[in-house]
């Protein structure tokens, strides 16, 4: 039977997640291993050039080293989920970008440069240069928060300044600004190719990466965003939306958030190549392992 090498995320894409993050692997593993496979598993600062290159390798991978690595492997024939592709499109900047290819649904975004306030470029399907507008969100590049700076709720011009000045003094070349959109926020997970959807109101979540009761991020969409409004229609459109563009953004394993707003609409606001399924674990792993055996 086939090796499998599952890779856990580094503390540091991971705060306040690792146990989570890691408990989603340790299920999808101990399926896999019950149907036969030879399971492994190491931390992603582990992984070097001699690691030796399984059959399988699943992994919630963020650093540039590790992805060098796992795109060698690829190229010589071993299957990896989430694609290192699938990956770096999770990245804020890039999905920005493949969002407006693909129309998805989005609130307006701003890729601006942190250096110097007047440069900014809006990404929208039309492609116009517009001002940005108040209030909004400002977030740095890259897939994931790492501290709670790193997304920040902008109600006006001196809140939005102070908080690229901080991503500037970090070295943070770039922010991603959107617009803040009325509705509800909802979290939702997928594992493409399988029947597998869920998602849930983000304050029903239950915890947080950065000691609240839940998320940094969701408590500030909470209390900024009012009103109730059904939102199993609107998800569900927003996933098949993801599912037909599949080989361009080249996920399989993914979550995200979306804000529902009045007019019914789920526009994605965030978007994880392997999110810890905490939420629907038992379920999430019967799928992915689903999705590893169906292509063998």
């Amino acid at each position: 039977m086939k090796s499998v090498l599952c890779i856990f995320r580094a503390a540091c894409f991971s705060p306040g997640m690792v146990e989570r993050d890691e408990a989603i692997l340790r299920a999808v593993g101990s399926r896999l291993q019950s149907a036969g496979y030879t399971m492994s598993f190491i931390h992603e600062e582990e992984l070097t050039a001699d690691t030796p290159m399984p059959d399988i390798t699943l992994h919630m991978v963020r650093s540039p080293h590790a992805l060098s690595i796992l795109t060698l492997w690829e190229k010589a024939g071993c299957r990896v989920l989430n694609s290192t592709e699938g990956v770096r499109n999770a990245e804020r900047e890039t999905l920005a970008h493949l969002c407006a290819e693909q129309r998805i649904t989005t609130p307006k975004t701003w890729i601006v440069d942190t250096a110097n306030l007047n440069t900014s470029t809006v990404i929208t399907t039309e492609g116009l240069h517009e001002a940005i507008t108040f209030p909004c969100w400002v977030k740095r590049t890259g897939s994931c928060a790492q501290q709670p700076d790193d997304v920040c709720f902008a109600s006006d011009i001196n809140a939005y300044e102070q908080s690229i000045a901080r991503l500037h003094a970090r070295g943070i070349g770039k922010a991603v600004v959107m617009e803040h959109l009325e509705g509800v926020c909802i979290k939702f997970y997928a594992i493409q190719g399988t029947d597998f959807l869920h998602f849930l109101h983000a304050k029903k979540l239950g915890y947080d990466k950065f000691n609240a009761n839940y998320s940094a991020y969701e408590k500030r969409e909470e209390e900024h965003n009012k009103g109730e409004i059904a939102y199993q229609l609107p998800i569900a459109k927003l996933c098949q939306s993801l599912d037909e563009a599949k080989d361009l953004f080249k996920l399989k394993v993914y979550g995200g958030d979306a804000i529902i707003g009045p007019d019914g609409i789920a526009r994605l606001i965030d978007l994880n190549d392997w999110p810890s399924f905490s939420a629907c674990r038992e379920k999430a792993a019967d799928a992915i392992a689903q999705l590893v055996t169906m292509h063998e």
